[in-house]
């Protein structure tokens, strides 16, 4: 039987009969194929999930019964903020999904001396909407109750100076040590380069804004491959894949 979770941005309370956003209603009658009396999975990301079954649809409408609030928490008790540089093609777009399924709990996309991406006003905000509906439907496929972070592009020079809560890393595979915090860390930011790496300039610049700098061992890892390497070494160390947590 299949697991369908879908995401709502609308209130949800047992009892009651919603119907889905039209986008979303297409999806599910022409793409998931479902029909009268199917159960769902749904969630706004206020945390927890609830049961629903298809009241009633049609091509471009779709009716739900609300049933019970699950309250599962499916959120690493850890925050991490990946500061990617843009990357060309799908790259970054990649990366959002995979961070996403590992529990990343706020992304900001960066602008850097090498980044081939134009970044006017019309093509970031189409972006970012297109990154928007990669992060929902990340979360739909991996569980997760609540909706990462996705901030408007940022300038390195703007985002690194600025006064942050938490660890600061700057990725570099020159560095002469591996990742690596403190179990009890609630709070960690990674840094991760464009292709050819941050330049020379980028790279004192963070170093004198407290980045440590920590490398992912002995071979050099794409922009979009890094970030998921990092997180999962973050998630063991003082997330959710530790065996025994230790609670903030």
């Amino acid at each position: 039987m299949r697991d369908i979770r879908l995401y709502v941005d609308l209130p949800l309370a047992s009892g009651e009969l919603i119907e889905l956003p039209e986008q979303t209603a297409r999806h599910a009658v022409t793409v998931l194929r479902l029909k009268t009396g199917d159960l769902v999975t749904l969630f706004n990301g206020e945390g927890g999930e609830y049961s629903a079954s298809i009241h009633a649809l049609q091509r471009r409408q779709v009716q739900l019964l609300i049933g019970e609030h699950l309250p599962v928490n499916r959120e690493s008790a850890l925050h991490t903020r990946l500061v990617q540089a843009l990357g060309k093609g799908e790259r970054t777009e990649w990366a959002i999904r995979k961070a996403v399924e590992l529990g990343v709990t706020e992304i900001v996309p960066l602008a850097t001396e090498r980044t081939q991406v134009k970044t006017s006003s019309q093509k970031s905000d189409q972006r970012e909407r297109r990154w928007h509906g990669l992060i929902v439907a990340a979360c739909e496929q991996s569980g997760r109750t609540r909706l990462p972070l996705i901030r408007p592009i940022a300038s390195f020079e703007n985002w690194v100076s600025a006064e942050r809560d938490g660890e600061r890393i700057i990725l570099d595979p020159r560095a002469g040590q591996g990742l690596s915090v403190n179990r009890k860390v609630t709070e960690v930011e990674l840094l991760v380069g464009p292709e050819g790496g941050f330049s020379d300039q980028e790279y004192e610049f963070a170093c004198q804004n407290n980045y440590q700098p920590a490398s992912l061992g002995p071979r050099i890892l794409r922009t979009e491959t890094a970030p998921v390497a990092a997180l999962a070494i973050l998630q063991v160390q003082a997330g959710d894949w530790v065996s025994d947590p230790v609670s903030s």
